[in-house]
Parts: C-alpha cells; sequence; structure tokens
C-alpha cells in the first residue's frame, strides 16, 4: 500500500492537481492517501512498507535512475516517514538521498521540511500534500489574457507549465527546441493534451509570441536554474516586447544559503545556467505573479542546517 496519492502515468493534470480523484472501485485517492497516511505511522513505529525495511528503502531511492519528478519525490516522503523514530537515521536518510539526487530542490525542500518538524511522519503528509496542491499551474492560466490570439512559447516542454497550459486549449503553444533536447522534448509532447508546434530558437521571434514561459528547476535568493540559452532567449525576446515570465513552482524556491549548497552539490552543468530575477518580467508563482524583488524574497522552507554540511 502506498502512503501518498499517485500521479496516474501519462497525464500532466496529474502532475499537481488539488482535487481528488476516485478509482473504479469509487474510493478517493484523498481518502485512500489519509488511510496510507496511518499506515506509515505504522511503519514509523518500527513496521516495513513494500517489505522493505527503512534503510533498504533508501538504497532503492539512491539508485533511482528516473526523473527526479514527483514519483521520486512522493517515494522518498515515504521513505522518511520511516525515520520518524530515528532522530539521527533521518539526517543520515537525508543526507544520503540529496547525495544522489543533488540537483531536485523539490527533494532539499522535503528534507528541510521534515528535518525541521517535530514529527517526521506529519511533516512528509503536510510537505507531499502543500506539493501537490501546489496552485502554481492555475495561476499560470489564469494570468495568461483570454481570449488570447498571439502565440505563447514555452522553453521545452516542462511539466508544471504543460500542466497548467493543458486548462486553456485556446492557446496557441509553441515550444522551443533547447539544443540537444530532441528525444526529450517529443516524448515530452506525446502527453500534451492539445496541439503544440515546435520551433528552433532561431525562429521563435519571428512568431512574435505575447509571452515566453521559463520553468526553473531551482532557485534561491533572487536566483534560479534555467536550461542553457534562457538567457540570451530571454533577453532577445524582451527587446522584441515579448513578455518574458519565470514559472517557479512550490518547493523549488530555497533559502539562499540552502540553494548554494545544492549548487555546489551539482557542481558544473553544461545543460543549465543561472538566470537572475531580473533579467525577466515576472515570476509566476504559488501565489501569482511577483516581480523580481518579491521573488528574491521567496523562501519555500525554512533553511536545515544539517543540510549545509552536504558539500562542505
Amino acid at each position: 500500500m502506498r502512503p501518498w496519492p499517485r500521479p496516474e502515468p501519462g497525464s500532466p493534470r496529474a502532475v499537481r492537481g488539488s482535487v481528488p480523484v476516485r478509482d473504479e472501485s469509487g474510493t478517493s485517492a484523498l481518502t485512500e492517501a489519509r488511510r496510507c497516511h496511518a499506515r506509515s505511522a505504522e511503519v514509523a513505529a518500527g513496521g516495513s512498507l513494500h517489505g522493505m525495511q527503512p534503510f533498504e528503502r533508501l538504497r532503492y531511492l539512491a539508485r533511482w535512475s528516473e526523473d527526479d519528478g514527483p514519483e521520486l519525490l512522493s517515494e522518498a516522503a515515504d521513505c522518511l516517514a520511516a525515520f520518524g523514530g530515528d532522530p539521527a537515521g533521518l539526517v543520515v536518510a537525508c543526507r544520503r538521498l540529496l547525495a544522489h539526487h543533488p540537483s531536485s530542490a523539490s527533494l532539499w525542500w522535503l528534507c528541510s521540511q521534515v528535518l525541521a518538524a517535530p514529527d517526521a511522519v506529519d511533516a512528509s503528509w503536510s510537505a507531499w500534500q502543500t506539493y501537490t496542491d501546489d496552485a502554481t499551474p492555475g495561476r499560470l492560466v489564469s494570468a495568461l489574457p483570454f481570449p488570447h490570439d498571439d502565440p505563447v512559447a514555452v522553453l521545452g516542454w516542462p511539466d508544471v507549465i504543460a500542466s497548467g497550459l493543458a486548462e486553456r486549449p485556446d492557446l496557441d503553444v509553441v515550444a522551443v527546441r533547447l539544443r540537444g533536447q530532441g528525444d526529450d522534448l517529443s516524448r515530452r509532447l506525446r502527453r500534451a493534451e492539445q496541439p503544440v508546434r515546435v520551433v528552433a530558437e532561431p525562429e521563435l521571434l519571428t512568431l512574435e509570441p505575447s509571452h515566453l514561459l521559463i520553468e526553473t528547476s531551482a532557485a534561491g535568493g533572487g536566483t534560479a536554474i534555467v536550461p542553457f540559452g534562457a538567457i540570451d532567449l530571454a533577453a532577445a525576446a524582451r527587446a522584441h516586447d515579448t513578455k518574458v515570465w519565470l514559472v517557479a513552482p512550490m518547493g523549488r524556491v530555497l533559502p539562499d544559503r540552502l540553494f548554494q549548497s545544492l549548487l555546489r552539490s551539482i557542481g558544473d552543468d553544461d545543460d543549465t545556467e543561472l538566470i537572475e530575477a531580473d533579467a525577466v518580467d515576472l515570476v509566476v508563482g504559488p501565489t501569482g505573479l511577483d516581480p523580481a524583488g518579491a521573488f528574491t524574497r521567496r523562501m519555500d522552507c525554512a533553511v536545515a542546517p544539517e543540510l549545509l554540511r552536504l558539500a562542505g
């Protein structure tokens, strides 16, 4: 039995969603999750889950080779809940998870939430609920004009932006192909719920899009990790009067000290770069549209001192 609601495979809308769905038996996913939350408390008291002891589960997650997305966060929340009665083991578990998945800001956020809480089981459950209830996709689509005739461009096809745009079939959406992203982009677009045109970066400005949406994988202190090439593309778009919005979902904006630890852990990465908040027009997050100054002050969690020593 799984303690956390699962996104349906291939469903962008399932990545983020606050509305409980029902399975074929008529039982809501939220009800099932609450039942499984009680099971997590049993595990924390010394039981096992999926036939694994907590450190066996941890080794399984350390070998996780899929995307560091919602499924990993769900499994990690489940795993950390099992260390509820072992504070020292919880610290070791968090550090080991981050050592193997250093680029996942959501995992840093989860570990910080759990380490700062008096009850690891409740904190794991609460963090997962906060993550799945993220309002960023809805804030994004409600902020885009309606009706709207001009193209809306997206850098790549990231999960949260895709989840939001699925609710706006009226939009003419264009995905900008990134360097070396051909196969991954094609795989992601096969799950799209509306037609999406694909263009190379040099072609974008000839379409005169009204907006360029860029999703960050991690951020802190007013700086965000974005795909390589995003800075130049954003500058060119703004020069042609295209509005550039940075999309920063819940769990990806860390306190600056924690973000610096993340950066030290991942080292140099030729596929990403750091963009400053003032290089975009607005930032879209769980509360809506924010100016650069507000984004600089935003922190989705507190600093967990135990994680600052992860990268030395």
